[in-house]
């Protein structure tokens, strides 16, 4: 073996040239415990075989992914582990191992190891010799394979030996109580009892008399797969969870490791493309005329490379990346309070540079901004039909989220103790409107009170023409690309089509794969602020209503004052700034800076995570400045529209078809037949998947089995505390076994069963 004169090899601290047999050198260091990334074949035959104990961890590769916890443990550690399994990738190891090594492992002399549940990165190889008591440790970039020590190679190893029984005896204790009590055999008892029937059998066999090499079938390795899976994911997670070793809610992260599958695909097939252009263009750099094969000129290259780039967008795109136009950026480390710097910046008029954003009010501004919003509420208040306090609370609402909107990503990391925690600070406000009720208006006002004109608005059905192929996956697309800009400006999309909401591979790859990526990896992500058409049937998937903060708009504008309406909101219009909003950054900037803020504050009526609290806050310390009192449609926590609609819609359906909710005693159980909300019977054709959508999975049973499928199991106690009616029940069994329960509201007389006419048009 040749001398090792390019790799960087420290004896000691010491330069030296060793060969890989005195780095690894099983007469003078018998023993031999590793963690490396891998092991050749070749290399352990010739290396490694006249050990007499050998402990091999096999760890991860690091990942390029930034994995929250629980992802570590089920997108690398155990899907590294079970990829391995599924390509047989032990038994071609071992069968590639000489047979004295072979034997070797099935004494227990030769053990490979890897961990299902831990990633392991760490490097480092122990040698030790009971006689002498000599101690050796080696750390490096190198794994177990000859071509980590060829030189001719184009990458640098590190290999760095230290005979020191100090640091041997350090990392020999965190190799034994650390790493091995994660680590599973990686020559499973299968694999190894198979390898010993064919052994026997070469044993009893004249012909292949002295022969000891196993070589395995294909349906052999496919009985080992199929048994090592099973054990992988159900014995060595269930013993790792018993031991302590990982989270008691790892099947929980198992069975949600796909939820984000689509994105990650998409990702990863980008990577591709992004990988097969640049290895065009590494061709294109060469001349392909020249006798021997030469570079390009700079020139030549750089029309290439132009082309490359125009090619990866189309014209299509381009002009859609174009719509979005309103930057701001939050960097909290650039963050001064002591000089009122907020840590926002926005591109300068030029866009050459970045320009600090934020600046205090006088009173006498900050008195103009509120009278300025109280301008739009009067407009409201006065025009909006059957408007009460009440209902003004949710324009109010969506002004504060659009306040709110650049610091959402911070507010998020301090309000969460747990990372889950992070769904409770939602990076989308949808504002569910009936036509007519101003919806659009007000998208326009929060852009002018935050940004000082409207021209950030997109119209989400205008994002791609009606022609273009998969328009609606490009749309989303579109979207998630506008929020990833890396300004934290909120997208404010009107009009969003209701496919979004109620087709999960839509909204769920925007709004919850988008926040699982918050809550794992918390960075500067823009809010989306939407509207969509409210038409009294609105739904949202269960995923994508918890990550979206929902505020209903469902009364209209008076068509009698429709023109004085409208003169009046374009007069307040034109003199809305924001001045205001370049105060509230300040003093919001000088919160998130104090530790002392709490920003775990909850709604006392839901439980819920105010994260609008420090906001309102704020706006309360304006209204004393200005000495001016608060507003009716001044909130004190958040609204609950999503809950109260879909709580309203079941009421409404149980009241006029509560024939048709059957009753099990046995379960104490209402069921549904889901099918019955069809045309036939005066509803939608999306009727069944928006009651299906709005029932909340805690209410049925058996959780999510419950709500699936053609019938619904609800509890009945508590779909009726839910609904907020208490009914007298009696229930009347037919000879066919099922259960009618009639149902007598107090004080009501008793309903009179509809007929098909009356449900239909009643």
């Amino acid at each position: 073996m040749a001398k090792l004169n390019h790799i960087n090899v420290l004896l000691n601290n010491q330069p030296q040239t060793m060969a890989i047999e005195e780095i690894f050198d099983p007469i003078a260091y018998p023993q031999l415990q590793a963690v490396t990334g891998k092991v050749s074949a070749d290399f352990a035959n010739q290396y490694l075989a006249d050990y007499i104990k050998v402990d091999l961890v096999l760890g991860n590769l690091p990942s390029a992914s930034n994995f929250s916890a629980n992802e570590t443990l089920t997108k690398d550690a155990l899907l590294t582990a079970l990829l391995t399994v599924a390509n047989k990738d032990a038994a071609k190891l071992f069968q590639a191992l000489s047979s004295t090594v072979q034997l070797n492992a099935l004494a227990g002399i030769f053990r490979v190891l890897i961990s299902p549940t831990q990633a392991i990165h760490s490097r480092f190889y122990l040698m030790y010799n009971p006689s002498t008591d000599q101690k050796r440790v080696v750390l490096g970039s190198f794994d177990l394979t000859e071509t980590a020590f060829d030189p001719a190679y184009n990458r640098f190893e590190e290999v760095i030996v230290f005979d020191s029984a100090e640091l041997y005896d350090q990392l020999s204790a965190h190799f034994s109580k650390d790493l091995l009590p994660t680590t599973k055999a990686y020559f499973t008892d299968e694999l190894l009892a198979a390898a010993e029937a064919q052994l026997k059998a070469l044993k009893q066999d004249q012909v292949a008399q002295g022969q000891k090499v196993v070589i395995f079938s294909n349906e052999e390795t496919d009985q080992i797969v199929q048994a090592e899976l099973t054990n992988l994911l159900v014995k060595n997670v269930q013993k790792q969870i018993d031991a302590d070793l990982i989270p008691a809610d790892t099947p929980l992260a198992m069975r949600n490791v796909t939820m984000d599958r689509t994105r990650e695909r998409e990702a990863e097939e980008r990577l591709i493309q992004q990988r097969d252009m640049m290895l065009q263009l590494e061709k294109e750099a060469v001349s392909p005329r020249a006798e021997q094969p030469s570079l390009r000129s700079a020139d030549q290259v750089a029309k290439k490379v132009k082309a490359a780039l125009a090619e990866a967008i189309s014209p299509e795109d381009l002009a859609v990346e174009k719509k979005y136009t309103t930057f701001l950026y939050d960097r909290p480390i650039e963050r001064n309070v002591a000089k009122n710097i907020t840590g926002l910046y926005i591109p300068s008029d030029t866009g050459q540079y970045p320009i600090p954003f934020g600046k205090l009010a006088t009173v006498e501004q900050i008195k103009s901004g509120l009278q300025q919003i109280d301008a739009v509420m009067n407009g409201y208040q006065q025009y909006v039909v059957d408007y009460d306090d009440n209902y003004g609370k949710r324009f109010f609402e969506a002004i504060l989220y659009g306040f709110t909107a650049p610091f959402m990503w911070e507010i998020r990391t301090k309000a969460s103790l747990n990372p889950e925690d992070g769904n409770d600070v939602p990076n989308f406000l949808i504002l569910g409107a009936t036509a007519g009720s101003g919806k659009s208006t007000l998208l326009r006002i929060i852009n002018q009170l935050t940004w000082g004109n409207e021209n950030s608005m997109i119209d989400f059905g205008t994002i791609y023409p009606n022609e273009t192929p998969q328009r609606k996956a490009k749309t989303v697309q579109a979207l998630e690309s506008y929020m990833k800009q890396g300004s934290t400006y909120p997208v404010l999309v009107d009009e969003i089509e209701p496919y979004f909401f109620q087709q999960p591979q839509y909204s769920r790859h925007l709004v919850v794969d988008t926040m699982n990526e918050l809550v794992n990896s918390p960075k500067a992500i823009a809010p989306l602020i939407g509207t969509t058409n409210y038409n009294g049937s609105f739904s949202m998937v269960r995923e994508t209503a918890r990550r979206t903060y929902y505020i209903q708009l469902d009364k209209v504008i008076n068509d009698e004052r429709k023109e004085e309406a409208t003169q009046y909101i374009f007069d307040v219009r034109q003199s809305l700034n924001n001045t205001l909003f370049k105060d509230f950054v300040v003093r919001m900037a000088h919160r998130l800076a104090d530790d002392d803020t709490n920003w775990r504050t909850f709604d006392a009526t839901n439980g819920q995570l105010d994260f609008l609290a420090i906001t309102r806050d704020i706006f309360k310390e304006y209204y004393r400045m200005a000495k001016m009192s608060v507003p009716a449609y001044v909130s004190d926590g958040l609204c609950d529209d999503f809950r109260e609609s879909s709580r309203n819609k079941w009421a409404k359906l149980y009241l006029t078809q509560m024939d048709d909710f059957v009753f099990r005693s046995e379960n104490n159980s209402l069921v549904f037949d889901i099918t019955k909300l069809n045309s036939f019977n005066g509803f939608s054709n999306e009727s069944a998947e928006e009651y299906r959508n709005s029932l909340p999975i805690e209410i049925c049973v058996d959780g999510i089995n419950g709500k699936s499928g053609k019938f619904l199991e609800m509890k009945a106690d508590d779909f009726f505390n839910w609904i907020g009616i208490k009914p007298e029940l009696t229930a009347i069994t037919h000879e066919n076994g099922t259960t009618k329960v009639t149902t007598k509201v107090a004080d009501e007389k008793p309903k009179k069963k509809k007929g098909f006419w009356a449900r239909l048009f009643g």
